[in-house]
């Protein structure tokens, strides 16, 4: 049991280290003196108001709202409640200011950089997985398809004599797990407008099959 919620507490540590990655990629996006001249947040402005364009085409009515909603919790957290809205906001103002409250100024100027890419970087964060959300009840058919076929195959299995092996089973446990964070290394971290209708669904297809063997090869007897 402990070794279980030890299990569970790994995925919220793992999806912040997920976000910091998609962070540090979107930077160095930004930041890296490619040949014909250094990037500048332009591109990735340019991303999100064109990925947006891609999903607005796509939806509308409350599927629509929940992105919306979706995008505006994540940069209400990732952005807001993590002071980088405040700092720069402050850093925006340019009255001159008294002691640490200057140097903190003078600080987000300085990497001023890094705060613009962050805001950026949120927003097509924060967009994405308001599709993600939307895009749910797709996973949930694909698993319950998945899960059910698994069951019918399990059952012959049980009741024909079939061959049990574990080892399938927890490694298809474990490509789901890898599924996921596929997903999120394909969809959620590159800094480039992507368009959902072609790097959703092979997720989607690929979590089926994983339920469907891993239901499949479920120990023969409980």
């Amino acid at each position: 049991m402990n070794d279980r919620r030890a299990g569970w507490w790994r995925l919220p540590l793992l999806t912040g280290l997920l976000m910091v990655l998609t962070l540090v990629v979107h930077l160095v996006y930004v930041a890296w003196p490619w040949p014909e001249a250094p990037r500048g947040t332009a591109p990735l402005r340019a991303a999100v108001a064109a990925e947006w364009s891609t999903v607005s085409d796509l939806v509308e009515g409350p599927a629509a709202e929940v992105i919306a909603s979706v995008a505006s919790g994540t940069y209400q957290v990732l952005f807001v409640w993590t002071g980088l809205d405040y700092l720069v906001r402050r850093a925006a103002d340019p009255t001159p200011m008294e002691g640490a409250n200057e140097a903190g100024r003078r600080f987000v100027l300085g990497t001023w950089m890094f705060f613009e890419t962050a805001y950026y970087s949120v927003q097509l964060l924060g967009l994405r997985l308001g599709v993600l959300a939307v895009s749910l009840p797709l996973f949930a058919v694909a698993g319950l398809g998945g899960f059910l076929d698994g069951l019918i195959g399990w059952y012959l299995r049980r009741t024909g004599g079939g061959r049990e092996s574990g080892f399938i089973y927890h490694r298809a446990k474990f490509a789901l797990w890898g599924a996921v964070f596929l997903l999120w290394a394909c969809y959620l971290v590159p800094p480039v407008a992507l368009d959902p209708r072609w790097q959703i669904p092979p997720f989607v297809v690929l979590f089926g099959l994983g339920i469907r063997v891993a239901t499949a090869w479920f120990k023969k007897y409980l």
